[in-house]
């Protein structure tokens, strides 16, 4: 894990993805709705089917009864007959989900009437014969019987079909509207605006004519909002036609069925609806609410309409309850997508009065757009704290587990209290985040760290890589002045080891020599300048500043004695050639850097009059037949490990004996050197 300290950059790209992320969800174009509708079936299908009210039930037109009529064709006749039936059962609410809108004459019954007024103006009348013809009249009538088989149940509400405008901004709500008069008795009578009116509005519609809207005890629109798949997901519980509102066929049902007048409902333009004192339907803007669909076909209980009809099933299958009856069989073209599967148009009615009576409808909250937005502020905020702070695997595992805890929040919210939160924009803005953070991370901070593991990884410890990582500031390239302590280290008679012994020894000697002082230089967190034959060049205090770079410079050349005596040990035991080394340290101001060709090769160095005099002491070692030489600028570094040792690494106390003043090149002054060892 590496911290990046840097973290501006990362808020930087995240505020500019949320003010775009706010932007859209303020303002969604037509493909986020279009996905998160997709999301909103998704999680329908995952929430899985529902019960449903037993005081529900539908009577089906379907093939099974249009088989048993000519032609298969349902009549008003054939539906004045089952209203008949059906009173009989004793429901207490029978929705009509079919449109009858102008009378229906036959020309039969046209004739009938035309020979009944002919033979009222003869002369001599048979009353007879004339009774005759007015009751052939009144039998070929089906509207008649239609308006009294509603007249009689005086439950019934009818449907009718406004023609709403899409566009709806596109036309003048102030507009006259062509709606017959009689059409306004059906209109909400208490309503007031909402403070965000948007309304669903119409000019037209097909509404039931005259005679048979005057006996129907409510009328309700069927309108049916579809998406941009074509599914159906809303349901508009009011249009607005010129100043009046007029209710959906569903909320009529449900207000006939809890016994309601027209007055007892109010209507909250954009807001919510009242009907009574338990039921408070809150909508959108638009006067909409979401489908809650139980599932699949067949959740209500259905019966077929010739069944009722032949007496089949008893009454109290559907005394006091809700009855609506309406076309299931094929080809009828009342059929609608919704997110289980397609469903006919008396089953999504259905469904809609089940969820105005038992408030089980879905809820997508105006606030749901300032839920959208807090979690999209709260994303970027986590996401540009923990990409800079883990690497990209940690950050994507955080990323998914972030994402899986907003889904299964967002799918708890629709299951466990029916609200629709948004998806779509939120999950795409923390992919994002995660994506162009990490991207950004690896094509600044990450190549940068490559770059420098890259450089000073064969120069010096993990643990100085990694710092050097974590503080690139310190990983200066182009050339820095530095107080440095650096570390000569020559093999003795080593040309003369050469000649007296075979290349494959010379090269195994040396290499198991300059390996174990590696690991040495390494354990002491020096930097390895290079090998230069059989030369070891080290220093401390760059790449990492070191406040104690002489001490360990000092610790280290001790442990490179003591691990050379092993191997000596260890070459006498084996009859090999014994080496020894003599060690120079000095400590000064030196320039350290990438030096080199641009093109060809670059080292990470130290160079300047510093450097030249550790090398120089170094050299002295052999004059001076002592081990380990320092000066006197690196004994003012070290004094305070003369007394007792502060580094748990010198195991024991440090003896420095004075060799002498020697003049070098390069110095104008004559420089104190010291013999240093370990007190046994």
């Amino acid at each position: 894990m590496r911290v990046v300290k840097h973290k501006g950059p990362y808020f930087l790209l995240a505020s500019l993805i949320v003010a775009t992320a706010i932007f859209v969800t303020v303002t969604p174009p037509m493909f986020v709705d279009y996905l998160e509708s997709k999301t909103f079936d998704i999680r329908t299908l995952l929430r899985g089917e529902r019960s449903v009210r037993p005081d529900i039930v539908i009577v089906a037109i379907d093939d099974k009864t249009l088989e048993q009529f000519a032609l298969n064709v349902w009549t008003r006749g054939y539906m004045a007959t089952l209203i008949d039936k059906l009173t009989s059962m004793q429901p207490k609410v029978i929705g009509i989900d079919y449109l009858y809108q102008l009378p229906e004459v036959s020309k039969g019954l046209e004739s009938l009437r035309e020979l009944n007024r002919s033979y009222q103006r003869l002369a001599s009348v048979d009353k007879n014969f004339l009774g005759e013809l007015q009751a052939m009249e009144q039998i070929n009538n089906v509207d008649a019987s239609l308006i009294a088989a509603v007249n009689k149940a005086g439950n019934v509400v009818l449907a009718f079909a406004p023609h709403v405008f899409e566009a709806m901004a596109s036309i003048d709500s102030k507009a006259n509207v062509q709606l017959p008069g009689y059409m306004t008795w059906h209109a909400f009578m208490l309503s007031k605006p909402g403070p965000a009116y948007k309304p669903v509005l119409a000019q037209t519609a097909l509404t039931p004519f005259e005679g048979l809207a005057e006996v129907a005890a409510a009328i309700g629109h069927v309108y049916s909002l579809y998406d941009q798949d074509g599914a159906i997901r809303w349901e508009p519980l009011y249009v607005k036609m010129g100043a009046d509102i007029y209710p959906s066929f569903g909320l009529e049902i449900a207000r006939k069925f809890k016994g309601l007048r027209q007055q007892d409902v109010k209507v909250i333009t954009g807001d919510r609806i009242i009907m009574g004192e338990k039921i408070d339907l809150p909508t959108d803007i638009s006067g909409r609410i979401l489908i809650n669909y139980p599932g699949k076909r067949g959740k209500f209980t259905t019966y077929s309409a010739i069944d009722i009809l032949a007496d089949t099933i008893p009454a109290t299958e559907l005394q006091g309850k809700i009855v609506l009856v309406g076309a299931t069989a094929l080809g009828t073209g009342d059929i609608h997508v919704t997110p289980f599967t397609e469903l006919a148009g008396v089953e999504k009615q259905a469904t809609v009065v089940e969820n105005i009576l038992s408030l089980n409808y879905l809820v997508k909250e105006e606030l749901t757009t300032l839920i959208d937005i807090v979690a999209i502020i709260c994303f970027a905020f986590i996401m540009a704290l923990v990409v800079p702070y883990f690497g990209a695997f940690a950050s994507g595992l955080f990323f998914g587990f972030l994402l899986i805890v907003y889904l299964g929040l967002t799918q708890y919210a629709f299951v466990a209290h029916n609200i629709w939160v948004h998806v779509v924009v939120p999950a795409l803005t923390l992919s994002i985040l995660y994506t162009t953070l990490t991207t950004y991370r690896f094509f600044t901070e990450e190549r940068l760290a490559r770059q420098i593991r890259n450089t000073f990884s064969k120069y010096t410890t993990e643990k100085i890589v990694t710092e050097l990582i974590d503080h690139p500031e310190m990983a200066k390239l182009g050339g820095a002045r530095k107080n440095i302590t650096v570390l000569f280290s020559d093999v003795r008679s080593f040309t003369t080891f050469s000649e007296n012994h075979e290349p494959e020894e010379v090269v195994e000697a040396l290499n198991e020599f300059l390996s174990a002082m590696t690991e040495v230089i390494m354990a002491w967190d020096g930097t390895l300048d290079k090998f230069v034959g059989d030369e070891i060049m080290a220093f401390w205090g760059a790449p990492v500043a070191q406040k104690n770079h002489a001490e360990l410079a000092v610790g280290c050349a001790l442990a490179m004695m003591r691990r050379l005596h092993e191997l000596q040990i260890k070459w006498r035991t084996e009859g090999r050639a014994v080496l020894g080394i003599g060690i120079g340290i000095n400590t000064g101001e030196m320039v350290v850097g990438n030096i080199g060709s641009e093109k060809m090769k670059m080292d990470y160095t130290v160079i300047g009059d510093a450097v030249n005099l550790g090398a120089r002491v170094e050299a002295l070692t052999r004059n001076y037949d002592t081990d380990i030489i320092i000066t006197e600028f690196t004994l003012n570094q070290i004094r305070k490990l003369l007394s007792r040792s502060e580094n748990p690494e010198i195991s024991s106390h440090l003896q420095v004996t004075k060799l002498d003043e020697v003049k070098v090149k390069g110095k104008e002054n004559a420089v104190v050197i010291y013999a240093l060892s370990e007190i046994e």
